[in-house]
C-alpha cells in the first residue's frame, strides 16, 4: 500500500515570480474547484517563496476574518494592487542604478490591508515560507509547525509576506527584529525560488514514517528569454545587476525539477507554463494589458492540462495523510 494516496503525505509548493503569482493562483483555484475543499484540507504541508510565500500564507492562515483567502481572492489581490506594489515613476530607471527599484511603501500598505493582524500561529496546516538572512548569510525559513515549541517562531503574517518577497534590486531587505532576534531578510528566491525540495525535506522531518510523499509544485511560468554570448561577454557589475536575479531564480527552480523527478518514494507533479512570452516574463510588468494576459495564459494552461489536473486531484482526493496535533487549527 506504499503508493496508496490515502497513506501518503501531500505537499504543495509555490514558486516566486512577482506579479506572475497570478498564474499559480489561477491553477490552484482550478484544483480547489475540482476537489471541492480548501488547500489546507488537502495538504500536510504548504510551502512558498516570494509571491508564492504570499499565496502560502494567504491560503493557509486565518488572515481573512478567521478564514483563509481563496485562490481567486489572491488573483484579485494581484489584479487590483499590482500597480501599487510595483509603483513606477519617470525616475524609476535612474533610481534603480543606485537604489532598490521600488519603495517598499506600496507593498507594505497592500500587505497590511490584506493580512491585517493575522499571526502565523493561525495556520491551518504546517506552512514553510522561505527568506534569506543577510546578517548571518544563511537561509531563513518561517515554520508555523514550530510555534507549538516556542512563540519565537510566531510572527505577523504581513511581516512574513514582506520578508519573503524582498527581491534584491527590486525592494530593500526587510528588518525583522524582536528582543534578541534581529534579521535582514531578502527574497528566498535567491536559493529556493522553487521550494519543492525544501518542502519535501521538511515533510520528511515532520512525518518520518510516511511511505510516500506527493509533491504538487506550481510555477509562475518558464521564461522564453535567452541571453546570448555576444550580449553577456562584456557585462560587468551593472550588466549583471539587471540579470542576476532572474538567472538565479530560473536556475535553482530547474535544478529542483531535475532532483525531485528522480527521487525515490516521491511522486512529483510540476505545473508550469512553458515558454512564457517575453512581454509576460518580467516580474514587475503590471500594465493592465499584461495582467490581463497573465490571466489568459493561466486559464489556457488549465484548459489544456485538464487531464493532468484530474490525475493530480485523484491523488489528493483522500485529503491530508496525517493530522499532527498542535500545528493546525480550524477556521472560525
Amino acid at each position: 500500500m506504499a503508493n496508496d494516496p490515502a497513506n501518503s503525505i501531500k505537499v504543495l509548493s509555490i514558486d516566486g515570480g512577482g506579479i506572475r503569482g497570478i498564474i499559480p493562483a489561477i491553477i490552484l483555484d482550478a484544483i480547489q474547484q475540482r476537489l471541492g475543499k480548501e488547500a489546507w484540507q488537502s495538504f500536510d504541508l504548504i510551502a512558498g517563496t516570494s509571491t508564492g510565500g504570499i499565496i502560502t500564507v494567504g491560503i493557509g492562515t486565518a488572515c481573512n476574518d478567521g478564514k483563509p483567502y481563496s485562490p481567486q481572492q489572491l488573483v484579485d489581490l494581484y489584479v487590483q494592487n499590482g500597480a501599487s506594489i510595483f509603483k513606477k515613476s519617470i525616475f524609476t530607471p535612474a533610481k534603480e542604478l543606485a537604489r532598490p527599484k521600488y519603495s517598499p511603501a506600496g507593498l507594505e500598505t497592500v500587505l497590511a490591508k490584506f493580512f491585517r493582524d493575522a499571526e502565523f500561529k493561525s495556520a491551518f496546516t504546517p506552512l514553510l515560507v522561505s527568506s534569506y538572512d543577510l546578517q548571518s548569510q544563511i537561509p531563513f525559513f518561517f515554520k508555523s509547525h514550530k510555534i507549538h515549541i516556542s512563540d519565537d517562531y510566531n510572527w505577523w503574517v504581513r511581516d512574513i509576506a514582506r520578508a519573503t518577497s524582498a527581491a534584491p534590486t527590486y525592494f530593500p531587505p526587510f528588518h525583522l527584529a524582536r528582543g534578541n532576534q534581529d534579521y535582514a531578510l531578502v527574497d528566498g528566491g535567491v536559493y529556493v525560488n522553487n521550494p519543492s525540495m525544501a518542502a519535501y525535506i521538511e515533510a520528511r522531518k515532520l512525518y518520518p514514517s510516511a511511505a510516500r510523499v506527493i509533491v504538487v509544485s506550481v510555477g509562475t511560468g518558464n521564461r522564453q528569454d535567452r541571453i546570448q554570448y555576444a550580449d553577456a561577454k562584456d557585462w560587468g557589475l551593472l550588466g549583471w545587476a539587471k540579470q542576476i536575479v532572474p538567472v538565479l531564480m530560473d536556475s535553482v527552480s530547474e535544478a529542483v525539477d531535475y532532483e525531485l523527478k528522480y527521487l525515490p518514494e516521491c511522486t512529483y507533479y510540476r505545473l508550469q507554463v512553458e515558454n512564457l512570452p517575453q512581454e509576460a516574463a518580467d516580474m514587475d510588468n503590471v500594465t493592465p494589458e499584461n495582467i490581463a494576459n497573465l490571466q489568459t495564459i493561466a486559464k489556457n494552461y488549465v484548459a489544456t492540462r485538464s487531464g493532468d489536473l484530474d490525475k493530480i486531484c485523484a491523488d489528493l482526493k483522500s485529503g491530508r495523510g496525517s493530522d499532527m496535533p498542535g500545528i493546525g487549527r480550524k477556521p472560525n
